[in-house]
């Protein structure tokens, strides 16, 4: 895969902040508003009417969705919203069915989370990209520079930079894979980003009987997190994954609950 290719896969999740539980509740007015003008717009993803989302994107980014590529989601469903300036602005979160074009998942269609930001123009909620902030990567921020002349050779590659999708999934690692717990114990797993940006986790589906808990979501350059397992009385044995947002990478932990 092409390093600006990796670039792009991260900073189409740059531009959405995380959940903050102290914002106020929106008007409902407006929370159902949007609520209708994100769905419409990702229903009409699903059925590759591109001409007629076109509708609901921002005089600001018309451009840019004419050229970017558009992504073939099978369907999408709610997971979150959070408002800003004022209920103007804000970052809703889809869980959206697609088949991730990458070794090992392209036969079957996976469950990602798909962030996208709207503001209010006009009047009527507008999807809208921030261009600018595409910039910054886990890596720092991307610039651009001047295309080289036709027949000049090839600037020397910087050791720093990657060349291929492998390193992706070293980035995250966790300290086992595997715990055996008996009901009412607990284990934890200790998770390391050796990325040099913020990484987020999340936890995509629970296992029966299993609690499991993150210290930290948004996981820092160098930092640690840790998960907490606990298992309850009934408890199943299973396997929980651990999902690496900007990667798409999937952990797995097996769990053996023993009595």
């Amino acid at each position: 895969m092409h390093r600006f290719a990796l670039f792009a896969m991260f900073a189409a999740f740059g531009f959405a902040q995380p959940n903050d539980p102290s914002m106020p509740k929106p008007p409902a007015d407006v929370d159902a508003a949007l609520r209708a003008r994100v769905l419409e717009f990702f229903d009409l993803h699903v059925a590759a009417q591109f001409r007629k989302a076109e509708e609901l994107v921002a005089e600001d980014t018309k451009d840019y969705f004419y050229a970017r590529s558009k992504p073939k989601y099978l369907s999408c469903e709610f997971s979150k919203i959070d408002y800003s300036e004022n209920f103007t602005k804000a970052n809703a979160v889809m869980v959206c069915e697609q088949y991730i074009m990458m070794p090992g998942f392209a036969d079957k269609p996976m469950k990602m989370p798909i962030r996208s930001t709207w503001k209010v123009e006009n009047g009527k909620w507008m999807w809208f990209v921030d261009q600018d902030a595409l910039r910054n990567t886990p890596w720092g921020r991307m610039t651009p520079g001047a295309s080289p002349p036709a027949g000049a050779a090839p600037p020397p590659s910087l050791p720093n930079i990657p060349t291929s999708a492998d390193f992706l999934f070293k980035q995250i690692q966790l300290d086992k894979g595997a715990v055996r717990l008996k009901p009412g114990e607990s284990a934890q797993v200790i998770i390391s980003n050796a990325a040099p940006g913020v990484m987020s986790l999340l936890l995509p589906a629970s296992l029966l009987g299993v609690e499991a808990k993150l210290d930290k979501s948004a996981l820092p350059a160098g930092g640690k997190a840790t998960l907490t397992l606990r298992a309850a009385k009934g408890a199943k044995s299973g396997v929980l994954n651990v999902q690496v947002e900007q990667t798409m990478q999937l952990l797995p932990i097996q769990i053996t609950v023993v009595e």
